[in-house]
């Protein structure tokens, strides 16, 4: 009596903390409602090319634009090279002043007189405003000491031409007010140079405070490494988002993230390489995912280019971008400029309610392997949340959050499996009784899954600045926990004599074949797991698409193509007293609650995607174990 009593209050707080998961999760999806206005960016390089393909000029291209909704533009930073092909400025080394004969009248005087340099280089600007514009850039990177003035048009700057050349030198101010005078938003594309430091990166950031958002380029983000926090200070006194284009790899992209908090947006953009192996339909499917699925805010369009399309891009790419706005408010998204959204952010007494329902699970799972006194389980629980309070005492909330996260992925799949399987029954129906198994499996992997959004309901992982941690871990642990577990219960005596029984279990030549394919699976099943792994296989991407088609929200393969179906034969194992493998196909199928479980990680992801998704990989998951049942209940009937 006293053993139930016990079990039940603690049942009870574990319901309390999923409850709280519940509301937390139901706060989440009302911020996740108001959250529904996409920016669509074009860049201003990109579409001078497709006007200079057909010969138009740029104005009324970018006027058809602005009627479609497309207001905000991507405007590079310019470069020596960039501001003399565009004449607004002449640079050459001393040498080649010295030594050239067509050189720029202006210089010749000086060369005459001596006055030019070897080793330096020299810019000629007559406009006051670039020339304003380019001594500040340049004075910020190499020093005001090393910049002087010959004559009141001439610079010369004690630097090598080659140093000098990649460098950003800040946005045209001629481009800034046409486009301005357009009614266009510039979103400012800005470059790294290793000489931006703490004492400089702020002065950079304060020359682009009119504009809201800032996209960096290159390989590196701005003042990486040391600079970052400076970059970010300067960012939000000047009111400027970190726009970071989600799957690129930069440098100094996660550091900076985390430092600007809030003050973020997902960004999406096909990159031009990949653009040429892909057609417009193909593409528009890819930004409406990106949105939908993802949470990504600005779509950073790039037009198609000839030979790619026919010889009228200027039609072509209008049309393009009218079909994502068009494919974007199907979706039942608003093309504009994104507003900001209450913050969501876990409590922290809510995220040690939370913890308490963790570590009512952990206690469970652990009474399945030693049986535990009802008195040792509440002692365990009372010194696991003296642990929890001094962690939460010690430790950064987002580090515990992470942590609690992590353990939710792990304890409650394996719990899942191994209660739901551990349960003697008759079966009656058979394809029924595993069908209910399966189920049950789900319904107490929910559990997990509730304080799982409860942990993660923060405005940081649903901007993506701070994402789960220990993904591996999550998908591995669980499986091995629920093999050790039915390997352990095989066999007869103590714990010793029954790993010996396993371990002396003859293997034929076929079952180690399996086994290493087995291997081979769980290796792809881990690699899967990120971006920059495995690459995704051609006609999986065909699979992917027909399945998006079909379901509208594709479901996870790995649940219905190998969890569900191998948790049915689990079932089927275990209901008709075949449990030599048990161990094997139980922990196989325990990826179709870790993938559910990690579906629910991806905080970044709303929360009614999840919920479809997971529903439709149940629904065929069903669909493929009921009917691998049916073929194998024969194999699996005992001998009379």
């Amino acid at each position: 009596m006293l053993d139930k009593i016990g079990k039940g209050l603690l049942i009870i707080s574990l319901t309390a903390s999923v409850m709280l998961g519940g509301y937390l999760g139901y706060t989440r999806y009302f911020v996740e409602l108001q959250d529904r206005t996409v920016e669509l960016c074009v860049d201003l390089n990109d579409m001078r090319k497709v006007a200079a393909f057909e010969k138009k000029p740029l104005g009324p291209i970018l006027d058809e634009m602005k009627e479609q909704g497309i207001v905000s533009i991507g405007l590079f930073e310019e470069t020596l090279p960039d501001a003399a092909a565009a004449g607004r400025l002449y640079y050459a080394k001393g040498s080649g002043i010295i030594r050239l004969k067509d050189v720029l009248p202006e210089l010749k005087p000086l060369a005459k007189q001596g006055r030019i340099q070897l080793g330096k280089t020299y810019i000629y600007a007559p406009d006051d405003k670039v020339r304003k514009r380019v001594y500040n850039q340049l004075k910020w990177v190499v020093g005001e000491n090393n910049i002087g003035f010959l004559g009141r048009e001439v610079m010369e700057i004690n630097e090598a031409e080659e140093e000098l050349r990649g460098l950003g030198l800040g946005l045209p101010e001629d481009q800034v007010d046409y486009l301005t005078k357009k009614g266009l938003r510039i979103i400012p594309r800005i470059w790294n140079d290793p000489r931006y430091h703490l004492g400089n990166v702020g002065l950079k950031i304060n020359d682009l405070a009119a504009h809201d958002v800032v996209i960096f380029e290159g390989e590196e983000i701005l003042g990486y490494p040391e600079a970052l926090k400076a970059l970010s200070y300067s960012l939000k006194k000047n009111g400027l988002k970190y726009g970071y284009i989600e799957i690129v790899k930069q440098d100094g992209d996660k550091q900076l993230r985390r430092l600007m908090d809030l003050a973020v947006i997902r960004v999406h953009s096909v990159p031009k390489e990949e653009l040429k192996k892909l057609n417009k339909d193909e593409v528009i499917d890819r930004f409406v995912r990106a949105v939908r699925e993802r949470k990504v805010r600005l779509i950073y369009l790039r037009p198609f280019l000839p030979p790619q399309i026919d010889a009228y891009p200027v039609a072509y790419n209008l049309k393009f971008f009218g079909q994502v706005k068009d494919g974007l408010n199907k979706a039942g998204f608003i093309v504009g400029q994104p507003q900001s959204v209450p913050p969501v952010r876990v409590l922290d007494w809510q995220l040690f309610f939370l913890g308490i329902g963790i570590i009512i699970g952990a206690v469970f799972l652990l009474n399945y392997f030693i049986r535990l006194h009802i008195v040792i389980m509440y002692l365990l629980v009372a010194l696991a949340a003296a642990l929890l309070y001094l962690a939460g005492l010690l430790l950064p909330l987002i580090q515990l959050q992470k942590l609690l996260a992590l353990a939710t992925a792990v304890i409650f799949p394996s719990l899942a499996v191994i209660s739901s399987l551990s349960r003697e029954q008759r079966p009656s129906l058979v394809v029924l009784d595993a069908t209910l198994i399966v189920l049950n499996v789900l319904a107490e992997a929910m559990v997990g899954v509730f304080l799982l959004i409860g942990i993660m309901a923060d405005h940081r992982f649903m901007l993506g600045v701070e994402t789960f941690q220990g993904v591996k871990l999550a998908l591995l642990l669980p499986v091995m926990v629920v093999a050790f577990y039915f390997i352990i219960k095989m066999g007869t005596g103590s714990l010793k004599d029954r790993l010996l029984y396993f371990l002396n279990t003859r293997v034929k030549l076929a079952t180690i074949l399996l086994g290493v394919g087995v291997m081979g699976g769980l290796f792809v099943y881990l690699a899967r797991s990120g971006n920059f792994v495995l690459p995704v296989p051609v006609f999986e991407k065909y699979f992917r698409n027909f399945m998006e088609a079909l379901f509208f929200i594709r479901p996870r393969t790995k649940e219905f193509i190998i969890g569900y179906p191998l948790l049915y034969l689990a079932a089927l194992a275990m209901l008709r007293q075949r449990k030599h493998w048990l161990w094997l196909l139980a922990a196989l199928g325990t990826i179709a609650p870790i993938s559910v479980l990690n579906t629910f990680s991806h905080i970044h992801t709303p929360l009614i995607i999840s919920l479809i998704r997971t529903f439709n990989g149940l629904v065929i998951g069903v669909l493929v174990g009921a009917l691998l049942v049916f073929i194998f209940d024969p194999f699996f009937r005992k001998e009379e």
